[in-house]
C-alpha cells in the first residue's frame, strides 16, 4: 500500500480511536465489586491494558525484524527493527505510567514493586539500553548488526515480562479468574476488542510510516496534524467534563452501605473522620446481585446537610481523567515522531 493510503488510515484510525476510547470511559461496563479501590477504575481496562498488551506485539516486531535483518543484512530490516523498539517503548513508558496512576486508585502507592509492575519496567529499562548501545557505535556498518544481536537478546524480557504475576508467589495485579466473568460480557468484549485491535493499528501504522517518513509530503503530514489533534481534543475534551463533575457537591468515598435501597446509609470520610451519611435517593438503580454496590466508589453527595443527603453521584477516578489525557499525549507524540524528518543514524 503506498504510503499516501496509509496516513490516511492512520488518520481514520486514529479519529475511530479516540471516538471508541471516550465512550467506553463514558459508557463501558466496569466491574459491579472489586477488593481494591474503585470499581468505576476499572475503566482503565479499555485503554491501558489494549496498549500493554501491543507493546508486546510491537516487540514481537523488533524481534522477528532483527532476526530477518540478521539473516538476510538488507537495511530495510534494520530500520523496522529501529521503528518498532521506537513505537513499542512509547507504548511500554505510556502503560508505566498510566499503570502508576491506577495503581494510586487502586493500592493506595504509584509504585508497589508488584511483579508485573516491575517486568515491564525491566523490558522497558532492557530496550532503552538499544538506544545507548547503538548510539554508543560509531561503525555504520556494525551498529546494525550489534543493536539487532542486542534487540534479539532484549526479547528474552518480554515473556518473563508477561509471566512475573504467574510465576511469583503473590501480585496485586487482578487475576484472571477475578474478571473472567466480567470480561466475558458481550458490552465488555465489544469496547475491549475494538480498542485492542484499533491500538494495534495505530502502532504498526505508525511503525510502517516511521521507516517511510521521508516519503510524507506536505498533504500527508497536514492529514496526520490535523487527526492528531482532533484526537487528542476529544479525549482531552471528555476528560475535562469529567472532572467538572467533581464541582457542585461534597466529594468522598463510600467505604460501606447498609440498609435498604430506599433507607440506605453511607459510611464515607469527610472532614478526615469516618461519618454514616442517610440517602434520601432510593438506590435500586445501583443493585447489582442483590447488594447496593457503591462500595469503594468516589462520590459526590448533593444536598448534604446534618448527615443527610438528597442524592448521590457516582464519578470517574482521577486516574481514568489523567490516563485520558496521557493517552491523548502518547497519540499526539506518535504522530510527533511519524513526522519528523530524520533518518535512522548507524
Amino acid at each position: 500500500m503506498e504510503t499516501r493510503r496509509l496516513v490516511y488510515l492512520l488518520a481514520l484510525v486514529l479519529i475511530a480511536d479516540a471516538i471508541t476510547t471516550v465512550l467506553a470511559v463514558l459508557r463501558a461496563p466496569y466491574p459491579a465489586f472489586v477488593t481494591l479501590g474503585s470499581p468505576a477504575a476499572y475503566l482503565n481496562i479499555y485503554i491501558h491494558v489494549p496498549v500493554a498488551i501491543n507493546s508486546y506485539v510491537l516487540y514481537t516486531g523488533a524481534f522477528i525484524a532483527a532476526i530477518l535483518f540478521l539473516m538476510r543484512r538488507r537495511e530495510v530490516y534494520d530500520h523496522y527493527v529501529y521503528a518498532f523498539i521506537v513505537v513499542a517503548s512509547m507504548y511500554a513508558a505510556y502503560t508505566l505510567i498510566s499503570g502508576s496512576l491506577w495503581a494510586i486508585e487502586s493500592w493506595g502507592a504509584a509504585w508497589n514493586w508488584d511483579p508485573r509492575e516491575t517486568g515491564v519496567l525491566l523490558l522497558f529499562i532492557a530496550y532503552l539500553v538499544y538506544f545507548a548501545l547503538r548510539a554508543s557505535i560509531s561503525d555504520p556498518d556494525r551498529a546494525p548488526v550489534v543493536s539487532a544481536t542486542y534487540a534479539i537478546a532484549a526479547y528474552s524480557m518480554v515473556p518473563i515480562s508477561y509471566a512475573a504475576p504467574r510465576i511469583a508467589a503473590s501480585s496485586l495485579h487482578p487475576t484472571k479468574a477475578l474478571l473472567q466473568g466480567f470480561m466475558e460480557q458481550p458490552e465488555v468484549r465489544a469496547y475491549f476488542y475494538t480498542k485492542l485491535l484499533l491500538v494495534l493499528l495505530i502502532g504498526l501504522l505508525a511503525t510502517k510510516l516511521y521507516v517511510e517518513r521521508n516519503k510524507l509530503g506536505l498533504t500527508e503530514r497536514r492529514v496526520l496534524k490535523i487527526s492528531a489533534v482532533i484526537a487528542a481534543i476529544l479525549m482531552i475534551g471528555v476528560a475535562a467534563y469529567l472532572a467538572a463533575e467533581y464541582s457542585g457537591g461534597t466529594v468522598t468515598r463510600v467505604y460501606a452501605v447498609f440498609g435498604a435501597p430506599d433507607n440506605a446509609t453511607l459510611l464515607v470520610r469527610l472532614g478526615g473522620k469516618y461519618a454514616n451519611i442517610s440517602i434520601s435517593e432510593d438506590l435500586s438503580s445501583y443493585i447489582v446481585d442483590g447488594k447496593i454496590a457503591l462500595g469503594g466508589h468516589v462520590v459526590k453527595l448533593l444536598g448534604l446537610s446534618d448527615n443527610h443527603a438528597e442524592k448521590v453521584k457516582i464519578l470517574v477516578p482521577g486516574c481514568v481523567i489523567a490516563n485520558l489525557v496521557l493517552y491523548s499525549l502518547l497519540i499526539s507524540g506518535l504522530a510527533y515522531t511519524v513526522l519528523r524528518r530524520k533518518q535512522v543514524e548507524g
